[in-house]
């Protein structure tokens, strides 16, 4: 059983990326834990950010690629009762 709570949704100051935040309680494993924060949370596939941190830096194979760059990262953290799953949407004005 896989129980979500969403802790945060929204920039944690002005003219900062936007964030969304959610604490999962389980015991799955975490292949099956971020299957379902794609499917049922975050509703469509983004990197995870070391990854994507690693692309879009200068010389990166996606280095100037706005729509990989504005689709953001995730971040999945093991916590005491399960896990903390983080999407970031950098800022665009």
């Amino acid at each position: 059983m896989i129980e979500s709570k969403n802790i945060h949704s929204g920039q944690y100051r002005p003219y900062d990326d936007f964030y969304r935040v959610w604490e999962i309680t389980t015991t799955e494993p975490k292949e099956k834990v971020l299957e379902y924060c794609f499917d049922e949370l975050c509703k469509r596939r983004v990197p995870p950010e070391a990854e994507w941190r690693a692309a879009v830096r200068y010389g990166g194979e996606r280095w100037g690629d706005p729509g990989y760059y504005f689709a953001g990262w995730y971040r999945l953290e093991p916590t005491e009762h399960g896990y903390k799953f983080t999407v970031c949407e950098p800022y665009a004005d």
